[in-house]
């Protein structure tokens, strides 16, 4: 009864992560940006139920759980008629500088900073938006007034790619870092019809099918309860039967 024990717990502790990632995407789901985290579920080790009876079924330990990639699907765009707002509509990301060390983001809901007199693109969480060239984007004030130029700065913003994007490692504030399977950056040329000013792009989050997958996983959840539940009591029953 060990086996069912041990499987049936490893399906608890599964759709548990299955539904703590589904909690986030649901979450995120009004995040300029975002990009929902795709989980995958493995069988854990097969082994033959009789020993030296290679023809005689096998057995198996339970399923893990593994979130193995990001889905940079297109997100829609949403008009805000604020110039520090900015959406891509290519298969790149922008580049933020944030703590000494470079992130890559699709959230284009940017600020302005202010070092002393000099004013600087930044993100919510107050990262530096870079340029192609990895520096940081300074505005300058138009003639006359306290406020910044933000004419052209769509052509400024740095655009990068990735050989596969997919595997980029999320992190905090709506970043991801370069993985090895992601490969590293690579600027991109001209933004030239990349960028779109005055607009967001929305979460990729699709509610209707992360409901559906909740309620999938709330079922598998159920299951694997029940498994280790006629475990436990098959075991008493054999442990009764020894007295």
């Amino acid at each position: 009864m060990r086996t069912a024990f041990y499987a049936g717990a490893s399906g608890l502790l599964a759709a548990q992560k299955g539904m703590d990632n589904l909690a986030n995407n649901v979450a995120n789901v009004s995040t300029a940006g975002y990009k929902p985290q795709n989980i995958s579920f493995q069988s854990l080790i097969y082994d033959e139920m009789y020993v030296n009876t290679p023809t005689d079924p096998e057995k198996g330990h339970g399923v893990k759980a593994e979130i193995n990639d990001t889905d940079f699907s297109q997100g829609s765009l949403l008009p805000t008629n604020y110039p520090l707002d900015f959406a891509i509509i290519s298969d790149a990301l922008f580049a933020i500088e944030q703590d000494g060390a470079i992130g890559y983001t699709r959230a284009g809901n940017f600020n302005i900073g202010l070092i002393g007199e000099t004013g600087y693109l930044v993100t919510q969480s107050g990262g530096f938006v870079l340029d192609k060239n990895g520096q940081k984007i300074a505005l300058e004030k138009q003639a006359g007034t306290n406020n910044f130029d933000t004419t052209n700065l769509a052509n400024r913003i740095g655009l990068f790619t990735f050989a596969n994007e997919n595997y980029l490692t999320p992190v905090n504030d709506n970043l991801f870092v370069v993985s090895q399977k992601s490969g590293e950056a690579v600027a991109v040329d001209s933004n030239e019809g990349k960028i779109v000013q005055s607009a967001l792009e929305q979460s990729s989050t699709i509610l209707s099918e992360k409901m559906v997958e909740m309620i999938t996983m709330q079922r598998a959840y159920q299951l694997s309860a029940r498994v280790v539940s006629v475990a436990e009591e098959n075991q008493q029953t054999i442990n009764g039967l020894r007295r």
